[in-house]
């Protein structure tokens, strides 16, 4: 028996990952958990692990092949397996080579491509991708000049002005367009998923405030631990709000495993808190702080980047009052906080008092769970920050 190694999926932004490095050789004996692989997403590095004792029959994926996250890099299995898996190995690496020359001569040494083998080429820059669909080009037209015929963005651009004479004169924003930066990796990934989410989940809004005067008096008391905190204890009250939906399923979590949301100059990565309904403010605190701060230089380990089964994005320290985040599928539910505005309220016998109030929104998934629900589980997080003193308890 053997078993495949596959590109894990380490978050829902994550649509491919590319092998670092190989610590392992064909052959190697390797055992269940064993560090054999590193691949690289958009965001981190990960540690692959062996899924199995055994050998390692065959590595599909070299070092710097980029895989779909779900798609073999390697195979591990008995030592038994060993002849078997070399023959399949030779073969697809035979297919893999038959491919590269059987490629159509370039047509500028006076040979013609035929459209079928136009077709068979496939390959484009994902910069060039985006640039021939702001032009309106179908690149499949596209002559490339980079390597193994890969289509660039010059190539893209040359095609353009050598059609320009017998088509529409090209649209001022695409000229401009032309000159584009391309989105940087991370960027690409965030775009995707939030288009997914949004397309795919439909997002309901609530809002509230929460009196955070007593919070805030408190000395040593962190704003973000309280709010992590709070949402916690309300998820362990209101389970269908801590998990993941999916395939017309919901699963619970075990624990309260709250990411927050920080920015970082790369772009926006998640942190997550693991167990924070069993951790003490001052822990949660002491956590969230090394967490930002690993963030922000791009030393955060992956591990620490997914699995979070509920986010907190807070936009408060920006100066904004309310907001409302996209959800981060497949979690069913995220919680936005604004900044805190004092505001008068009227007290006993008619007096006013100021408080120091915070609006926070939480946006849910309505297919797993329905308004009253959603406003019990926010009406439990603003109890648990207006009285601080529940927070504690563990």
């Amino acid at each position: 028996m053997s078993w495949k190694i596959g590109m894990p999926n380490l978050g829902h932004t994550m649509e491919e990952g590319t092998v670092s490095q190989w610590l392992k050789a064909v052959g190697d004996a390797v055992a269940k958990g064993e560090v054999i692989a590193v691949v690289e997403s958009d965001k981190a590095s990960f540690d692959i692990e062996s899924p199995a004792d055994g050998t390692l029959l065959a590595i599909h994926a070299h070092a710097g092949a980029v895989v779909p996250v779900g798609d073999a890099m390697g195979l591990v299995g008995a030592a038994a397996e060993m002849d078997k898996a070399a023959a399949i190995q030779a073969t697809a690496d035979l297919v893999a080579h038959s491919s590269r020359s059987d490629v159509p001569p370039n047509p500028r040494e006076g040979h013609p491509v035929a459209p079928a083998a136009r077709q068979m080429r496939g390959r484009i820059t994902p910069a060039a991708r985006v640039l021939a669909e702001e032009l309106g080009i179908d690149w499949q037209e596209v002559e490339g000049t980079g390597e193994d015929n890969m289509v660039t963005r010059d190539d893209v651009r040359a095609h353009a002005r050598a059609t320009s004479s017998s088509a529409a004169p090209t649209p001022s924003w695409a000229t401009a367009m032309s000159s584009a930066t391309p989105l940087s990796p991370m960027r690409r990934a965030i775009a995707a998923a939030t288009e997914r989410a949004w397309q795919t989940v439909p997002h309901v809004a609530l809002q509230s405030h929460a009196d955070v005067s007593d919070l805030l008096a408190a000395s040593g008391r962190s704003l973000t631990a309280a709010i992590t905190r709070a949402c916690a204890l309300a998820l362990c009250e209101h389970p269908a709000f801590n998990g993941w939906l999916a395939d017309n399923a919901f699963t619970h979590a075990q624990h309260a495993d709250i990411a927050l949301a920080v920015s970082t100059p790369a772009g926006l990565v998640t942190a997550v808190v693991t167990n924070a309904d069993g951790r003490s403010m001052a822990e949660i605190g002491i956590e969230i702080a090394k967490l930002a701060a690993q963030a922000r230089t791009g030393t955060l380990d992956g591990a620490k980047m997914t699995g979070a089964s509920f986010t907190v994005s807070s936009l408060g320290r920006w100066g904004v009052d309310a907001f409302s985040p996209i959800i981060a599928a497949p979690q069913v539910a995220i919680l936005g906080a604004g900044r805190i505005n004092r505001v008068a309220r009227e007290g006993p016998g008619g007096t006013v008092r100021f408080a120091s109030e915070i609006c926070l929104t939480l946006v849910f998934d309505h297919r797993s769970n329905d308004g009253v629900a959603a406003a019990e589980f926010l009406a439990s997080i603003v109890g648990y920050l207006e009285q601080p003193k529940r927070l504690e308890i563990i």
